[in-house]
């Protein structure tokens, strides 16, 4: 996608398994991305989404946390008067109730669904298909 910005790209990694999160940060810096935030659940992750000045164009989040699980944060995001188009692929392993939880995630305006273990590939194709849905979301609005 050649009209990202690497550079001023921000994307949030919401996950309580710290290597998890390497990984996933380690694939988009392998990408060309440079800026992140961490979080190690969503109530940390949302305490972000509430700071309206940080910038944010993309969370990727794991469904099963403590605290405050991914589809908690969806929402949130979703209800949020600033981030509510912001895009976010939602993170799981959770197999065998893959398809009842794809549709909580698409009844929440989810943009993109990987499921755990995944590929470099395949989250470089889910990155590129919500940043571009975030950009006509934008557009739209």
């Amino acid at each position: 996608m050649a009209d990202i910005n690497f550079e001023r790209t921000v994307i949030m990694i919401v996950d309580d398994d710290i290597e998890t999160r390497n990984v996933i940060k380690n694939y988009l810096i392998m990408f060309g991305f440079m800026n992140f935030i961490e979080a190690g659940d969503g109530a940390e992750a949302y305490g972000h989404v509430l700071d309206s000045i940080k910038r944010i164009d993309l969370i990727i989040s794991d469904w099963e946390m403590p605290k405050t699980d991914g589809l908690a944060l969806l929402r949130a995001v979703r209800s949020h008067k600033v981030r509510h188009a912001t895009p976010f692929i939602m993170v799981t392993s959770q197999q065998s109730q893959e398809r009842m939880k794809i549709t909580k995630a698409k009844l929440n305006a989810v943009d993109c669904y990987i499921v755990k273990p995944f590929r470099a590939d395949v989250l470089k194709d889910k990155v590129w298909e919500a940043l571009t849905l975030g950009r006509l979301k934008k557009a739209a609005s």
